[in-house]
């Protein structure tokens, strides 16, 4: 009984050759001496498996051994060298990336892939620093002392001093002390020394004063008097807030602010 054929489980796929000048891809025949497409000689000794580029000597033992000088060396005339070898075996297989790139679909694909890392990386290191700007400092670097009285008289005026301190390397450009509570919402305009650049701003129950920027290292006091509107004795609430400008100064997207964080909060007796 005749014994059926055996199918070889992975049938070995043909060989194929990328041309060194054109890059074309193809399966080469056994007659195949040119490059279908730019007629390069792809049996030219510089592309056969044999050939040392760096001496350009022939490394096959059996030419050197038949054709070889008498230290067994065959020496490549010239780069273009071609005649009929019977041991030719053109080194012409292309690599993974090369056969990827011969696919129009892959080719296409491979190329969207990489714009889109580009514009990612564009993105990430171009455009968003222009849109989010420098990073916010750590607020410990910008400090705050503030003396609040807690007792005064019925009638005293309140008095309130203020060190604010710039830790950070950079300038400072301006700072902004803003008081909030009903200490502010039940006394006169506050009397403050030094000056501020603006006249305070009334927000609600807060009152803004801008105050012009430090140097690195420097600090400012800032004495503050409040006068109650009101002859009764009661606890009055004081919040204190502050922050600063960083940046160049007329350009919004080059400045950025620094709270001086956590708010400090106080209770003022009047007896």
């Amino acid at each position: 009984m005749e014994q059926p054929t055996k199918v070889p489980a992975h049938p070995s796929s043909p060989p194929v050759w990328r041309c060194p000048e054109c890059g074309v891809i193809f399966v080469p025949q056994p007659t195949t001496v040119r490059c279908p497409q730019c007629g390069e000689n792809l049996r030219k000794c510089r592309y056969c498996q044999y050939a040392d580029t760096a001496t350009w000597e022939c490394t096959n033992q059996r030419i050197r051994f038949t054709f070889g000088d008498e230290f067994g060396r065959y020496h490549i005339p010239e780069p273009d060298h071609v005649w009929a070898c019977p041991e030719n075996r053109p080194a012409l297989h292309p690599t993974p990336w090369q056969m990827v790139l011969a696919n129009p679909l892959l080719r296409a694909l491979a190329w969207g892939a990489g714009t889109a890392v580009v514009l990612l990386l564009v993105f990430r290191f171009i455009v968003l620093p222009l849109i989010v700007g420098p990073p916010v400092p750590e607020s410990a670097l910008l400090s705050l002392q503030t003396a609040v009285p807690s007792q005064v008289m019925l009638g005293d005026p309140i008095h309130i001093t203020v060190t604010f301190t710039n830790g950070e390397q950079n300038p400072l450009n301006q700072w902004v002390l803003v008081l909030r509570g009903s200490l502010v919402t039940n006394a006169e305009p506050p009397q403050v020394t030094p000056n501020p650049i603006v006249p305070p701003e009334f927000i609600g129950d807060s009152v803004r004063l801008y105050f012009a920027g430090l140097a690195p290292q420097q600090q400012m006091t800032v004495n503050i008097t409040l006068q109650p509107k009101e002859m009764q004795r009661r606890i009055y609430n004081l919040e204190v807030d502050a922050y600063g400008y960083f940046g160049a100064p007329g350009q919004p997207l080059a400045m950025y602010r620094a709270f001086v964080l956590p708010t400090r909060r106080f209770q003022v007796q009047v007896r």
